[in-house]
């Protein structure tokens, strides 16, 4: 047999035992620069999806360029947009599965918030997220550390400080609450406008984990950092359902084990970014104030009151009892 005659007959071969050589690409979108920890996270969930797949899987990451959240995720549902992200916050929009996780002061450790994530419970969530939407979770990307509150012109120390300030926020019920309670007026303005915001005085400050803020380059319009942590939270990467299912069964599989991977990769790279973020913007002239035991107990004082109120606005969707048993259960 001539090579030509060998090279068709394991073609034959290959095809009938249900392997394809051809390529597929997924068009995949991020709401944040290339250098971003999501986008550097969506980068290596391609990477392991095309190795686990033999390259018949191939990821094409379009960063920044298909919008924000909002349109990353309306994108997925309408077939325009394979694989999105979404914070647990501006999933708010969309479904209630998360909003236990956006309660203010719920984790004392940021990783605590993944090890719920991963429990039963956890699986519920995520389960209603897909109901909800329509779509597939595919993995959960880590800040490395939860939310801060940055400023242009004040320094923050207690709450007292943030009194009367527009402090730019996403739009849930949670963030709203949490503002009010420490006296600021929350100010709901999309991430992609948040620089400019900021820039022309339209809000006086932001919320925001500390690598979005490094990579945006928001030391160039806020000063000051304090380092709450107030909410934990985190990124969830989804999928188009129908073209999920579409995908033989083989490659479904693959692309959850990629998502299983890059979590895990995404876990201990964002929480080893984080201290390097803190240095340069330090180095960049940002003021970062790590707050004592009395002034972080007076910010932490809104809790109950948080809590309490949003449980009422949102009756049936947020579990109080649950957030109890999750505050409690932490070392």
């Amino acid at each position: 047999m001539n090579r030509s005659s060998f090279a068709a007959v394991l073609l034959t071969g290959l095809l009938a035992a249900g392997h394809s050589t051809a390529q597929t690409e997924l068009r995949m979108g991020s709401s944040v620069a290339k250098a971003d920890q999501l986008s550097v996270s969506l980068d290596k969930f391609a990477e392991l999806m095309a190795a686990k797949t033999g390259g018949r899987l191939q990821g094409r990451v379009f960063y920044q360029s298909l919008g924000a959240e909002h349109q990353l995720l309306t994108g997925a549902q309408a077939g325009s947009l394979d694989v999105g992200m979404i914070s647990n916050g501006n999933a708010g929009r969309y479904t209630g599965a998360y909003f236990v996780i956006d309660l203010p002061f719920l984790f004392k450790r940021y990783e605590d918030m993944f090890d719920f994530l991963e429990s039963k419970l956890g699986a519920e969530a995520i389960a209603r997220f897909e109901k909800d939407t329509g779509l597939k979770h595919l993995y959960h990307i880590s800040f490395g550390s939860g939310r801060d509150v940055q400023t242009r012109n004040r320094k923050l120390r207690v709450p007292d400080d943030i009194k009367g300030l527009k402090i730019r926020t996403i739009s849930t019920p949670v963030e709203f609450a949490i503002y009010r309670a420490w006296g600021a007026n929350p100010t709901p303005v999309d991430w992609g406008q948040t620089y400019t915001a900021l820039q022309q005085g339209v809000v006086d400050g932001m919320q925001s984990n500390i690598g979005p803020v490094w990579s945006g380059k928001f030391d160039e319009v806020v000063k000051y950092n304090i380092r709450l942590n107030y909410t934990s939270s985190f990124v969830q990467v989804y999928m188009n359902a129908k073209r999920f299912g579409a995908l033989p069964e083989a490659e479904r599989r693959a692309l959850l084990d990629a998502g299983r991977e890059a979590q895990a990769w995404t876990r201990k790279f964002s929480a080893d970014q984080v201290e390097d973020y803190l240095a340069d913007l330090k180095k960049r002239g940002m003021e970062i104030h790590y707050p004592s035991a009395p002034e972080y107990a007076q910010w932490t004082a809104i809790r109950e009151k948080v809590w309490r109120e949003v449980a009422e606005q949102q009756k049936g969707k947020i579990d109080i009892d649950l957030a109890h048993k999750i505050l409690s259960s932490q070392k």
